[in-house]
């Protein structure tokens, strides 16, 4: 049986907000991805060392291929 990995829990002030990859269309690598109707709007609460991230949306629509 595999042992459980101990989770290290972070408080709240090691968390912010970003916008989606898919907000700024020129600037992303994933702007076919994004909605049809324009730059996408989801803002996405991840730890603080991370730069850039992909909504949930956006990632559905790239795992389907649409």
């Amino acid at each position: 049986m595999r042992k459980s990995k101990s989770v290290k829990r972070r408080s709240v002030g090691q968390y912010k907000n970003l916008k989606c990859q898919n907000s700024d269309l020129d600037t992303s690598k994933y702007a076919k991805f994004a909605p049809i109707d324009g730059p996408c709007t989801e803002v996405v609460n991840v730890p603080e060392e991370v730069e850039r991230v992909l909504c949930f949306k956006c990632t559905s629509r790239s795992a389907s291929g649409k």
